[in-house]
């Protein structure tokens, strides 16, 4: 959470990381959430399709499925490349709905015409250089199920240890 103690009538954000891992097909999670306010608990509901193959997903599929901006090496590793392949025979409007915007921006195409690909690209803010993380970012397609599709995105800071010549690993913050 942004903010530990709320007002009454006040709102925080509230990070809920659903790990998909050990998923397959259609998965429904359920996440309590307690407060003072007293019973019930308050539940928030989490439907997922777990595409196992992501090279064989419709109506769109996206390469690299995943991507992963770890840096091992003083080469900056801060920006990423992606396409969105059309699988259907409709021109498909791509909405951002959700992404860590502290962390990196997103430049996603407006639409995709039918059979063809577009390109996005992710670039990471320059105050996000020296952290390790793994989040997300998803789009809604304007199909007739409003199919979204969540795409991880990976960063490991691997940092030189000047004094005794070795290497420090960051490790990742905020989850999955």
């Amino acid at each position: 959470m942004e903010k530990a103690d709320l007002a009454v009538g006040d709102s925080t954000r509230l990070e809920i990381i659903f790990d998909t891992k050990n998923y397959k097909s259609n998965v429904t999670k359920r996440p309590r959430i307690q407060t003072n306010e007293g019973p019930p608990d308050k539940t928030v509901t989490i439907s997922a399709t777990v595409v196992p193959r992501p090279d064989s997903t419709y109506p769109v599929v996206i390469a690299p499925y995943k991507l992963d901006l770890s840096q091992f090496s003083d080469k900056p590793i801060d920006e990423a490349d992606f396409t969105i392949t059309n699988r259907s025979d409709q021109t498909l409007d791509v909405t951002l709905i959700a992404g860590e915007s502290a962390l990196f921006s997103i430049d996603i195409p407006e639409s995709v015409k039918p059979g063809e690909s577009a390109s996005g690209h992710l670039k990471l803010h320059k105050d996000a250089m020296e952290k390790s993380f793994e989040k997300s970012f998803t789009f809604e397609l304007s199909d007739s199920a409003h199919s979204r599709f969540t795409v991880p995105v990976k960063r490991t800071v691997r940092v030189p240890n000047q004094a005794a010549g070795a290497t420090k690993v960051l490790p990742p913050r905020g989850g999955k």
